[in-house]
């Protein structure tokens, strides 16, 4: 497969309860740079809003077969940073041996 750019998903911590009964803050971190492949569904960059202008884009990612059980993912083409997303689908496909993933 042709890689053109990179995935990182969000890893997250649950928070609890220390031993003095206080609430600890769940965390967040991101993992490392998986290489993959991303097509763009659309991308609209006319939204504007007061303070300056937002994005409207969809992505289609494969990338290596693996578990996906991640609800964000931060992607990155050729350099440029595309942003950060939900994911709305991930669909093994297992007669190729990738994970199709769909923000």
């Amino acid at each position: 497969m042709r890689y053109n750019g990179t995935l990182r998903y969000e890893i997250l911590t649950e928070g609890g309860i220390d031993e003095w009964g206080e609430p600890i803050k769940a965390q967040s971190a991101w993992s490392e740079a998986i290489p993959c492949s991303i097509k763009t569904n659309s991308d609209n960059r006319k939204g504007r809003y007061e303070d300056g202008e937002f994005r409207q884009a969809s992505f289609t990612i494969l990338v290596e077969c693996i578990p996906f059980p991640y609800n964000r993912v931060k992607l990155e083409r050729m350099g440029e940073n595309l942003g950060e997303y939900r994911v709305m689908n991930a669909e093994p496909l297992t007669t190729v041996g990738r994970t199709q993933i769909v923000v």
